[in-house]
């Protein structure tokens, strides 16, 4: 473990470095209110030429850029991200306004574009995970995203920031370059896990679903995180969308393991992590995909039958697909297998997940 203190522009400017944001970290979604305080804290580093301490960003090393130098930014992307806007608005607003005194080339190249290894032009240097990447691609090009997404809507918060009478760039390029941080490079997998828990037992808390979810994936290379990600985890949380703070998928989880895991203490999202931990080591020595797998036929089971009748017929076996059931998911309503399609989908979910219930 390097752990390093440094200007959060020297690490963001770091040659012809790229930050990537691990499939499994949750989606970028600061409120307004957090980029006030940042926006405040910014100016008045600039201000008063005093540095501000931003926090600590925790990373590892990625073979995923090939032919480049990539990090995986493991804990900290809220922050990096909504600086990485604030400078992106900055260079926009440079732009639009025709203001003096800001190389917005050297800001752009520098922060926001590092050159394609292929010769190419240049690519982001920063990269968001899942939907937010599309937004951040977008709008890094100056084109609007289908979506809005808060990628979009913090942007426009700072650029409306920028966009008054009494701003002055000069002050915010000060505050940017007061800003510090904690840098900590680890190079083993479980002990990037243990950090991780423990710098974010003392912030803000995550669910039971970002716990299992980062537990599964985190030892994993990018491209395995993706692959699993995509294959797995982004099925079982859809089943329940929409579902803000990921209730209904951290009840599903809870249910699963109760069965699971029977006499298991099953009541606060620790003991319940603590639990499903033990689970995956003692009965699949470690092995991420088949848990994963077996989650998702759950998930698909729970979503569509809920509570006592979709376990129940869980642990049966029998094919509901066929039978028809009533569905709680939000917006959709299972029928009899008239869709030959969805039934074979859901007959094959079910002979992929162990039935030893």
């Amino acid at each position: 473990m390097i752990v390093t203190q440094r200007g959060f522009l020297d690490f963001l400017g770091m040659g012809e470095t790229r930050f990537l944001i691990p499939p499994y970290q949750r989606i970028y979604s600061w409120n307004t209110s957090q980029c006030e305080e940042l926006w405040l804290d910014v100016l008045r580093a600039g201000r008063a030429g005093r540095n501000h301490f931003l926090g600590t960003v925790l990373y590892s090393r990625s073979a995923a850029a090939e032919g480049m130098n990539a990090l995986e930014l493991i804990d900290g992307q809220q922050r990096v991200t909504s600086v990485s806007l604030i400078i992106l608005a900055l260079a926009r607003q440079v732009r639009d306004a025709a203001i003096e005194g800001v190389d917005v080339d050297a800001l752009e190249s520098r922060y926001l574009f590092v050159d394609d290894p292929a010769g190419e032009g240049r690519i982001a240097r920063f990269t968001p995970s899942r939907s937010d990447a599309e937004s951040y691609a977008c709008e890094l090009q100056g084109t609007r995203p289908e979506r809005l997404t808060a990628i979009t809507r913090n942007l426009d918060f700072f650029l409306s920031k920028m966009q008054q009478d009494d701003f002055d760039p000069a002050t915010l390029v000060r505050g940017l370059e007061r800003l510090m941080i904690i840098s900590v490079e680890v190079e083993d997998a479980s002990e990037a896990q243990l950090i991780f828990e423990g710098i974010n037992s003392k912030g803000v808390p995550l669910n039971l679903a970002d716990m299992v979810r980062n537990y599964l994936l985190l030892s994993e290379d990018y491209d395995r995180q993706t692959y699993l990600f995509e294959t797995y985890w982004t099925m079982s949380q859809e089943m329940f969308a929409p579902d803000p703070g990921s209730l209904r998928l951290n009840t599903a989880i809870k249910s699963w393991l109760s069965i699971r895991l029977k006499g298991a203490r099953i009541l606060s999202p620790e003991q319940t992590y603590s639990s499903f931990k033990k689970y995956v080591e003692d009965v699949y020595q470690g092995d991420k995909e088949p848990i994963l797998r077996e989650l998702r036929g759950f998930c698909l089971m729970w979503a569509e039958n809920y509570r006592y009748h979709g376990v129940k017929k869980f642990k049966s076996g029998s094919n509901w697909a066929e039978l028809g059931a009533p569905a709680i998911t939000a917006g959709r309503k299972l029928k009899k297998a008239d869709n030959e399609e969805y039934a074979e989908r859901v007959r094959r979910e079910l002979r992929e997940t162990d039935m030893r219930w």
